[in-house]
């Protein structure tokens, strides 16, 4: 990559989210510079650092984490994770190593993409709340209903379960990842969530194919480093 292009700021914070690793994992891949300003996830709006001042939702209007803004082109700013890595390729993967090739390739990718962010992301973050005591117990005093949970328990093993299915076929083809016979944006989307699936109760054993693309994708450098550099605070 150039070395004339400017440093990408990156919005970001220290800890376990699983949508900001998606972008510096990403990041790193491309090969490109870029400056992390960790944000408070605390809802106050008058935080300075937070994600609820006005200094933030002026990037991003919805105050989530993570938001990038491309000093390269125009100081755009882009928001949502899936439509960073959208952009990021877009942008910087111009001999389309990490995205698709043909029309085919790119409609693939986004389809999968379109399902991380439409069941994976919601359902396996609803059920992450119910379930734990940290998040639901703590915020309203009382377990969640036993038919809640199931409920999202379920549509967590049936995303998951499809994951799997898809997964095997490629392997059949002879590929390890979600689309085509490399790895993609589509696969960089679907691994930080997937990376705590089992905390929802999933039977890993039940999903061999996912857990060896999980496995695969953990491996990689780039993952290391970004939960290496991601670390929370406290562990630095």
């Amino acid at each position: 990559m150039s070395s004339s292009l400017k440093p990408i700021t990156v919005y970001g914070h220290y800890g376990h989210g699983p949508n900001p690793p998606k972008v510096f994992i990403f990041l790193k891949l491309l090969g490109l510079s870029y400056n992390h300003v960790p944000k408070d996830v605390n809802n106050d709006p008058t935080l300075e650092d937070g994600i609820k001042h006005p200094n933030y939702t002026s990037i991003n209007p919805n105050g989530r984490i993570p938001a990038i803004v491309d000093p390269n082109q125009n100081d755009i700013a882009v928001w949502e994770s899936a439509a960073i890595l959208q952009y990021l390729a877009e942008v910087y993967d111009t001999d389309h190593k990490f995205s698709g090739r043909t029309l085919e390739e790119r409609t693939f990718i986004n389809s999968w993409i379109a399902f991380q962010i439409s069941g994976q992301a919601p359902m396996q973050g609803q059920a992450f709340w119910f379930i734990h005591d940290r998040l639901h117990f703590a915020k309203y005093g009382e377990k969640a209903p036993e038919h809640v949970v199931t409920r999202f328990k379920d549509e967590v093993k049936r995303i998951y379960g499809v994951l799997n299915t898809h997964l095997q076929k490629q392997k059949e083809k002879g590929s390890g990842y979600i689309v085509g016979d490399r790895l993609t944006i589509a696969d960089i989307a679907w691994f930080p969530w997937s990376k705590f699936a089992s905390g929802t109760g999933l039977d890993m054993d039940e999903v061999p194919a996912f857990k060896e693309w999980l496995d695969r994708m953990l491996a990689l450098k780039e993952v290391e480093e970004t939960y290496t550099e991601l670390a929370p605070k406290e562990a630095h």
